[in-house]
């Protein structure tokens, strides 16, 4: 029996502002660790976040640009969860009502134009990062809270090469429209997979494998819509 992979693609991609999401701090790379953190964006208690405008803006830009469209309503949530890069033990995000939604990306793959139906573009914040050394590790929190924009894919994909040539239209949309820089040595664009595989021809999803952030995998059912 011949099979097929079913993959669709959760794209995280650093936002091109000056600031960080919720507060004044730099939203810059390489400064020395933990220099550009304030009390906002390493949760001490009794802060108050004010949202970045222009990472708005890019959020709402990027959905036209993905042909999705864009929400008159949406709000954030809190995403709890432990981690020792995550602060303030969890991450700003937008859940049932994001920013923008139900777009496509076309692009051309094999002498063809595909099409990846896009479920979601929203907003949320970056984590700080691990540094594990010989006899101890630390956190640099300077990436904590910088605007980070997620784009889930429907589970139009069939193999790596459909995914590259889709990450790389998707990569060349946000750079030329200075959403982002989406330099992969930066950590400014990632990607997790989501991927299963089915008997070639059929129709239904089978079960979805995620790789989480904590490397390992985990079988679930596939919903109807992903």
């Amino acid at each position: 029996m011949d099979y097929e992979a079913v993959i669709g693609l959760e794209t995280h991609v650093q936002l091109q502002t000056k600031s960080k999401m919720w507060c004044g701090c730099a939203n810059e790379f390489g400064a020395p660790p933990n220099t550009n953190v304030c009390p906002v964006c390493l949760g001490l208690p009794g802060v108050l976040p004010v949202a970045n405008e222009e990472a708005l803006r890019l959020t709402v830009l990027t959905g036209f640009l993905l042909n999705c469209t864009a929400s008159r309503f949406a709000k954030f949530d809190r995403k709890n969860y432990f981690y020792p890069d995550m602060p303030k033990n969890y991450q700003i995000t937008q859940y049932d009502r994001p920013s923008t939604v139900n777009g496509y990306v076309d692009f051309e793959f094999q002498g063809r134009t595909a099409r990846v139906r896009i479920t979601r573009a929203h907003l949320e914040e970056d984590v700080g990062k691990n540094l594990h050394f010989e006899q101890n590790s630390g956190v640099d929190f300077n990436r904590a809270g910088v605007p980070l924009l997620e784009i889930v894919s429907e589970p139009d994909l069939n193999s790596a090469e459909m995914a590259c040539d889709y990450l790389n239209a998707l990569k060349d949309i946000l750079v030329y429209a200075g959403v982002s820089a989406c330099d992969m040595e930066k950590g400014m664009v990632r990607c997790d997979v989501n991927v299963s595989v089915r008997p070639q021809g059929q129709k239904e999803l089978g079960a979805r494998i995620i790789n989480n952030p904590d490397g390992h995998c985990l079988g679930v059912p596939a919903p109807e819509d992903s």
